[in-house]
């Protein structure tokens, strides 16, 4: 089927991490069926996107995706217009039997059923590269719900890191790094610091896909998955957990499934958006 012209629309409310997600599994596809194309949709409201739909049926897609709360609504009208299966990036907040197809990643705890993949994560367009010798990278992240923030441990916890594996550090900050952290970060010796506001969305994916050990600090979990899929070899810096919940479960879920370096075993591979994408030419393009 690879020499038959392959075309997707995927549904976008502008959000870079959706669109990161949306876009790892139509690169995926597109490395397993060359001749795939796509083209990005907006976000509509009911009244633009049913006539939208309709003055589109001559060039209607071969599958609509989206990643995204905002997208649901988008993605069902075009898929029931156009007569085309639909796929959902996320644990979609309406019905789950409403979608063809529901990727969502295992610590969203999704049900058992036809209808849904479960993925390690959220998916994600970063691949490995040649890997440079030496390399390191230590990814910051920062406050949220889930976590106690606590820049002063955290700042021991790197200063012996640096001291027992001396390589060409690079320590990447995150949009939710405080001033505070930041400021102690800038104290800590043969490193390079690189803020978050410095960089472009290609900058940190470019980084990964050269580097070979990655620490993370276990608050950031799109970052954990992105440096797995790069190939990284990766490892966390604790953050305090505030008891269970959802991403506590999906680092358990690391651990237990060995894609997290030990000192013992080497990690496995992470391409849950190859894996996906396998999943769906079968279903829906052969």
């Amino acid at each position: 089927m690879a020499d038959i012209k392959k075309h997707f629309w995927f549904v976008t409310d502008g959000k870079p991490g959706h669109i990161n997600q949306s876009l790892g599994l139509l690169e995926a596809l597109h490395r397993r069926l060359p001749n795939v194309t796509w083209r990005e949709i907006p976000v509509m409201s009911i009244w633009q996107a049913i006539p939208f739909a309709w003055q589109q049926q001559k060039q209607r897609p071969t599958l609509i995706i989206g990643t995204g709360h905002r997208t649901h609504l988008t993605l069902l009208i075009l898929s029931k217009i156009m007569r085309v299966p639909c796929i959902v990036l996320m644990k979609p907040s309406l019905p789950l039997y409403w979608f063809d197809l529901c990727i969502i990643p295992e610590h969203d705890s999704p049900p058992a059923r036809q209808n849904i993949i479960n993925s390690m994560g959220p998916l994600n367009k970063l691949q490995p590269a040649n890997k440079e010798a030496g390399s390191g990278v230590i990814l910051v992240g920062g406050p949220s719900k889930h976590f106690d923030w606590q820049p002063e441990p955290l700042h021991a916890q790197l200063i012996k890191l640096i001291q027992q594996d001396p390589r060409n550090w690079t320590i990447a900050t995150s949009r939710r790094t405080p001033e505070s952290t930041i400021s102690l970060l800038q104290t800590l010796a043969d490193v390079t610091l690189v803020l978050a506001s410095d960089t472009d969305a290609n900058w940190l994916p470019g980084l990964l896909a050269k580097t070979e050990r990655c620490w993370v600090t276990q608050d950031s979990m799109s970052m954990i998955y992105e440096a797995l899929t790069a190939g990284c070899n990766v490892k966390l810096l604790d953050v305090p957990t505030r008891g269970k919940n959802r991403l506590s479960r999906g680092i358990q879920k690391l651990q237990s499934s060995g894609y997290l370096s030990t000192d013992i075993n080497p990690p496995l591979k992470l391409a849950e958006a190859d894996r996906c994408a396998e999943i769906i030419q079968q279903r829906y393009l052969s």
